[in-house]
């Protein structure tokens, strides 16, 4: 019995040893502000980044950020969310459908970017372009508040008053949604086919 509990002894002496060699080579490198090497900005402080200076009206150095985002980060969805919002600020809303479709090629039908294609679409206004991709982004997720409320809002747009109130009730109160249908008519006629 004695020998047992030397021989436990015996292997938790060599368990600290070693745990203290581990600790002693694994010591964690100092970050750049210690005197570290500087790690390669990730893709979220990009993001950030070109969104700080876009609010700050800074818009040439922010697209020089997300060209930098688009090249070292192709496969982070922000890269493609936040030049369209760059792009938004400027008014330049032809290009940010054309960065969205970017995305979009990365990220086959993937329901934010399709969403945010749709509210570029609005913008135009291409109310058939904006309603496929608001139809495709709730098919993808029928829960998501803002899908249902865009269909809704498109809906509303092209006359459908029965189909946009019975998505509206769903994510709004009712005096909500007769408000909402209020601004729909009011605003139909800019959303009427060239032509029609």
């Amino acid at each position: 019995m004695n020998n047992f509990y030397g021989w436990r002894a015996g292997i938790a002496a060599v368990v600290m040893v070693l745990a203290s060699a581990c600790q002693a080579t694994t010591e964690p490198q100092p970050d750049w502000f210690d005197g570290g090497p500087m790690r390669p900005a990730s893709a979220e402080t990009l993001q950030l980044t070109a969104r700080v200076l876009a609010s700050k009206g800074d818009t040439a150095r922010a697209g020089a950020v997300l060209d930098r985002l688009l090249r070292e980060h192709p496969d982070h969805l922000g890269t493609y969310t936040e030049g369209a919002e760059v792009l938004l600020y400027e008014g330049r809303v032809s290009e940010a459908v054309r960065w969205l479709d970017r995305g979009l090629e990365r990220f086959p039908k993937h329901a934010v970017l399709l969403n945010d294609r749709g509210l570029c679409y609005l913008l135009v206004p291409d109310l058939a372009a904006a309603t496929k991709d608001f139809e495709a982004a709730y098919a993808a997720d029928q829960d998501d508040a803002d899908y249902v409320a865009n269909l809704a809002l498109v809906r509303a747009l092209a006359g459908d008053e029965a189909g946009a109130r019975e998505l509206w009730q769903r994510v709004a109160g009712q005096e909500q949604v007769e408000g909402n249908l209020e601004v729909a008519r009011k605003a139909r006629a800019n959303f009427a086919p060239a032509g029609g």
